[in-house]
């Protein structure tokens, strides 16, 4: 197994980005989608793997159209918003059945405008999966998680005004809050590994075919062990808050600042701050071990395998530390963490290059050069699947 590198710097990466802000801020938003093709160029050259490295083909010009419709669809909102109070309502419902066709649209142009030794990527996927994949199962993870509440707002009042509560509302109430909870949490799981089928098995990389084999219930585990670390760290957080602050400004400060919002002012953002970090450890945990699993199970051509060592100390120490330099820099060290995430993602990314890769290299090149596939329209959204 041979891991990918990042060849970029922070330094390097600082002179495309601050271009890039300014003549995005000069042109009123107008080169975003030129500066987003400078950004994709710059990290995918930068990604190497046995000394060959990614391409991004795709132009401004390409993603301008995008862009366009993205600032038209915004307008139109902003328009419905101030004309009729219905259309405020009518206009996200759209926008939401659109979801999954943009998703759909985005990785089939995405893939084929990226390319790794010359040899495009591409993705075989259906619209209609992706809207079961993208609306369906959604629609069925938001319906287990909100169904028990809006039937409680139904029934009460409707009880209520009968003037009679029937008995059995006390034995059946926490026993549709419990399957509800638990059909929410299996529904998760279930979701996740549609998802991430869904764009893993449509993906392709010239002729080759990606494949994976995930069970549901290895992501209901992951999500099951996220919620004890929830709880723990959580825990742990605000007891040793609470330690620090007693100790910072005294018990009897403490208990007399619980009357005086200014007392209790640096307190509560101590407490916010201690959250965010406890909480990006959780987001790690999930990340790394769905990551983990995804790629010990997933193959090129059935040959070609893949391993994720990242961990979850390692991911959160960056998390953290990239979210204090861009704090204290005011966003300009954020080139500085979008080159240690990249390095550390792609350091934690091995691929199995023994056993004639070479040889699979020089084919798929063949089978490129013969297929000469051309680049489509272009249809980008960031579609954020964990992996």
């Amino acid at each position: 197994m041979k891991a990918l590198s990042f060849n970029g710097s922070g330094s390097e990466y600082f002179q495309i980005w601050i271009v890039n802000v300014l003549l995005t801020i000069v042109t009123m938003g107008l080169y975003y989608p030129w500066a987003k093709v400078r950004n994709h160029r710059y990290f995918h050259a930068n990604s190497v793997l046995e000394g060959k490295n990614f391409e991004y083909h795709a132009t401004g010009k390409q993603l301008f159209f995008g862009y366009l419709i993205a600032m038209a669809i915004f307008i139109l909102y902003m328009v419905a918003v101030q004309v009729s109070p219905m259309g405020a309502i009518l206009f996200p419902i759209v926008l939401f059945l659109a979801i999954p066709w943009l998703i759909w649209r985005s990785l089939k142009f995405n893939m084929r405008i990226t390319s790794f030794s010359n040899v495009r990527f591409g993705f075989k996927g259906t619209a209609a999966a992706a809207y079961i994949n993208f609306f369906l199962y959604p629609f069925i993870f938001l319906l287990a998680i909100y169904a028990v509440p809006i039937g409680a707002a139904v029934l009460i009042p409707a009880l209520s005004a009968s003037g009679s509560v029937p008995s059995w509302i006390a034995v059946v109430a926490p026993i549709a809050v419990l399957v509800s909870i638990g059909f929410a949490i299996y529904m998760f799981a279930f979701m996740k590994k549609k998802n991430v089928s869904y764009v893993i098995d449509g993906s392709r990389f010239g002729q080759g075919v990606f494949n994976t084999e995930l069970e549901t219930k290895k992501f209901l585990l992951i999500t099951l062990k996220t919620l004890g670390v929830s709880i723990v760290v959580l825990t742990l957080a605000f007891a040793l808050m609470a330690v620090l602050a007693g100790a910072t400004v005294g018990l009897s400060t403490l208990q007399a600042g619980m009357a005086d919002p200014a007392a209790m002012g640096p307190i509560i953002a101590v407490m916010y701050i201690g959250v965010i970090f406890a909480s990006m450890f959780i987001i790690a945990y999930s990340v790394t071990r769905q990551r983990t699993y995804i790629y010990e199970n997933s193959t090129l051509d059935n040959d070609i395998k893949f391993e994720s060592t990242l961990k979850a100390k390692e991911l959160s120490w960056v998390m953290v530390t990239n979210l204090l330099m861009i704090m204290f820099t005011f966003g300009l060290a954020f080139p500085w963490a979008k080159v240690r995430m990249a390095r550390l993602t792609l350091e934690n990314t091995l691929v199995s290059t023994s056993g004639g890769f070479n040889e699979y290299m020089t084919q798929k090149q063949n089978e490129e050069s013969s297929l000469g596939e051309q680049i489509g329209d272009a249809f980008d959204v960031d579609v954020g699947l964990g992996f």
